[in-house]
């Protein structure tokens, strides 16, 4: 009988300990929680040749003679026997400033973007981390309104976006989502997480982020993001600023460990 006691003892305490690493590891995970303050970004109005777009292909593409000393030297009309004519295949897309509602006017490389967006764009931070906060502060604002930022990890950059539009007179709703400043086929590699929490309440988006090349179409025009209105977004608000918790894994991690 004594034996038992014990046993039912030292199941008792192991229990307790679990639950006690258990509290102590959320209460780490929470105090050392990465979190981005974003500011909104008022859309301006533009000519559509400005605002065409997220990260798409510009109206034109230019030889890279055009860009590059690489091909000084003329081809000939006739190349000769084991010549090959390079200039044709030889061409650099030009794409687009990708912060939305922007009147940036830059066109460049797709290996020129964030460069450009780190030098140019001063409102839009980078954070480096797997598990982030995404804080947009002012969502209370009317009109159209942008929230922009990149976050970091897995040796990839992406671009985190909030954006608050108004669909018809007196009706906003708010789009999330999230582009791999990269191919669709790197995009294709990774899954993000958006989640809303507060009060015992959850709002959970899972999808694999879009490259930033991949379509000339806004991805709010195709419903693929986080979608929720104003009455939505107060239920998750804190004093005007909404904190989405911004979760990117690749696809083979998200196999073997769910979200």
């Amino acid at each position: 009988m004594l034996f038992f006691t014990h046993c039912f003892g030292f199941v008792l305490d192991l229990m307790h300990f679990r639950y006690q690493y258990h509290k102590a590891r959320t209460a780490f995970s929470a105090a050392v929680q990465l979190v981005c303050v974003v500011r909104p970004t008022r859309s301006l109005k533009v000519s559509p040749r400005q605002n065409s777009g997220i990260g798409f292909h510009s109206e034109h593409s230019e030889p890279c003679r055009l860009h590059s000393h690489a091909h000084e030297t003329p081809l000939p009309d006739h190349p000769s026997p084991g010549q090959t004519a390079l200039a044709p295949e030889c061409e650099i897309s030009l794409f687009s400033c990708p912060c939305p509602g922007a009147s940036c006017m830059w066109e460049g490389s797709l290996g020129a973007i964030l460069p450009h967006l780190s030098h140019t764009h001063n409102n839009v931070s980078t954070l480096w981390g797997e598990h982030i906060v995404f804080l947009a502060t002012d969502i209370h604002l009317p009109g159209a309104v942008q929230w922009v930022m990149i976050q970091a990890c897995f040796n990839h950059h992406f671009m985190l976006v909030l954006e608050k539009q108004e669909k018809y007179e007196g009706h906003q709703q708010f789009f999330v989502y999230v582009l791999l400043i990269g191919t669709p086929e790197q995009a294709e590699s990774f899954l993000y997480q958006l989640e809303l929490k507060r009060n015992r309440r959850r709002l959970t988006w899972e999808a694999t982020p879009k490259g930033i090349t991949e379509s000339p179409v806004p991805v709010i025009t195709t419903n693929d993001s986080l979608i929720f209105d104003t009455l939505m977004a107060q239920l998750f608000a804190d004093k005007g600023s909404l904190a989405i918790n911004v979760t990117i894994s690749t696809s083979l991690d998200t196999q073997l460990h769910p979200f």
